[in-house]
């Protein structure tokens, strides 16, 4: 199955981006905040796709970003929430606010989002409660250059948000702050494995 479209913007709607590849032109239904993502007509995009498909018809759904896709396939595997729901979801904030909620089980504020009550995102909250597939969008430079130490331990074995919370412990230490790029590396690695070992 496909995994996205690059193609030329030919028209934006309120709930549609359609893009025009090789004779082909692709209507593809979308978030708010995906669409404000998108460049404008006739300029190049690329949409992370996915194709939902019942006996009557076809509907292509597609993001800006695989954060906001991943976390679109979480919300789509809790009872109760279609394809069409989810989008309207991840139309009423950002994919590292959702996460938030998610994360620190607030109710009040996801039940806010459109198209969702208070028992649904009960349910929501009980269901992906730290066990979403996604990786919050990292959100500067910092977080973007210790990615690769933070994925170095994961492929040890180790659990990614335990990991993510013993580098952030670590950075704020003085023992690393005056070494130079490569040493500073190994000993955050050197002492994560310490203490995610202990």
């Amino acid at each position: 199955m496909f995994n996205s479209i690059k193609g030329i913007v030919s028209a934006k709607g309120a709930d549609f981006i359609r893009l025009e590849n090789s004779g082909i032109e692709w209507e593809i239904k979308t978030t708010a905040v995906s669409l404000s993502k998108f460049p404008g007509i006739n300029q190049e995009a690329k949409a992370y796709v996915y194709l939902h498909h019942k006996e009557d018809q076809m509907s292509l759904f597609g993001f800006s970003s695989d954060e906001e896709r991943s976390l679109y396939f979480d919300l789509i595997s809790v009872s109760g929430v279609g394809p069409k729901g989810a989008l309207k979801i991840l139309s009423g904030a950002t994919v590292s606010q959702i996460v938030e909620y998610l994360e620190n089980g607030d109710v009040k504020a996801l039940s806010s989002l459109p198209g969702l009550g208070k028992a649904t995102a009960q349910k929501i909250i009980l269901k992906l409660k730290g066990k979403l597939k996604l990786e919050t969008e990292k959100e500067n430079e910092e977080d973007i250059g210790n990615s690769e130490i933070i994925d170095s331990l994961t492929s040890m074995g180790f659990d990614r948000k335990l990991v993510k919370k013993a580098v952030t412990q670590i950075l704020k230490g003085d023992t690393v702050k005056s070494l130079s790029n490569e040493k500073r590396d190994q000993e955050i690695i050197r002492q994560a494995i310490i203490q995610l070992s202990s």
